[in-house]
């Protein structure tokens, strides 16, 4: 079961150490799919890859993957937080990879506006953020290459990660998400609706490659990082769930985040696939 990676968008949402911590962990946690995606990208054979771009980069997770997986690439994150942006930079220098690693302040699609001849752009959890994602698609087409792909990573199924034995506790609290991600639609969107992801994507004068959902799962027993994670997204359940979810549930989520003798349970991510180009 969920609790989702469903937040409110303000920008200031996403500044601040503690929200670079969270962001990190969620990073962390699904990593994995930044090589399925190189992989997936460099058996196109569409010629090498020399220009990364990544629209709404976070902490630069992801980022510094991607430079360190394409060694022979510039990567340049793009993100409205200013936390976020420092943060790519700091990870960038730890990894030794400030050097072909640039981190811009810049809210999606205007920042594209400059930007020309990528050749692989990584939108991961990102659009979903932008108020015109048609819109916001159509300037990531204008920024390829001839030969340029666009890997856009958004929601799969259900993200479990609730202890095992409450099924019924896991149901009503998927069933409050569902509630709670209907109710953010038009705080996300405005009057510009969101429509499936493959129909946007060709809207925007795009091919779809390849369109398909990958699961990473984490077994017990969990790392320390692996055990914060699921400690960050129980609280964050339990905030995001408040009005949504009855009292008695709210309590269960809070006695499971700080309950240092949790069992653990695995845990599974999962995200849809989008390979577009062109």
């Amino acid at each position: 079961m969920a609790p989702h990676e469903h937040h409110a968008h303000p920008t200031d949402a996403f500044e601040g150490p503690e929200e670079v911590a969270r962001v990190v962990a969620d990073g962390e946690i699904a990593l994995g799919f930044v090589r399925e995606v190189v992989e997936a990208v460099l058996d196109l054979d569409r010629g090498p890859v020399r220009s990364v771009l990544d629209i709404g980069s976070g902490p630069g997770v992801a980022t510094v993957e991607l430079a360190r997986l394409l060694p022979g690439a510039t990567v340049l994150a793009l993100d409205a937080s200013g936390s976020m942006t420092e943060a790519v930079r700091e990870r960038a220098a730890t990894a030794g990879a400030a050097d072909r690693v640039d981190a811009r302040q810049s809210e999606i699609p205007d920042g594209l506006d400059e930007l020309s001849d990528v050749d692989l752009v990584w939108a991961s959890m990102s659009l979903h953020h932008v108020g015109d994602e048609v819109a916001a698609l159509r300037g990531v087409r204008d920024t390829l290459s001839r030969h340029g792909i666009v890997a856009i990573l958004e929601f799969g199924d259900q993200r479990r990660l609730l202890p095992p034995g409450d099924d019924e506790l896991a149901d009503r609290v998927e069933a409050a998400y569902r509630e709670f991600f209907e109710a953010q639609q038009h705080h996300w969107h405005g009057d510009t609706p969101s429509g499936e992801l493959t129909d946007m994507v060709e809207q925007a004068g795009l091919t779809v490659l390849d369109d398909h959902v990958s699961v990473i799962t984490h077994r017990p027993p969990l790392d320390e990082a692996q055990r914060r994670y699921v400690t960050g997204s129980l609280v964050r359940a339990r905030r995001q769930l408040e009005g949504h979810l009855a009292r008695r549930d709210l309590r269960a989520l809070d006695r499971l985040a700080d309950d240092p003798d949790r069992p653990d349970a695995p845990v599974v991510v999962s995200r849809r696939i989008v390979l577009a180009s062109r």
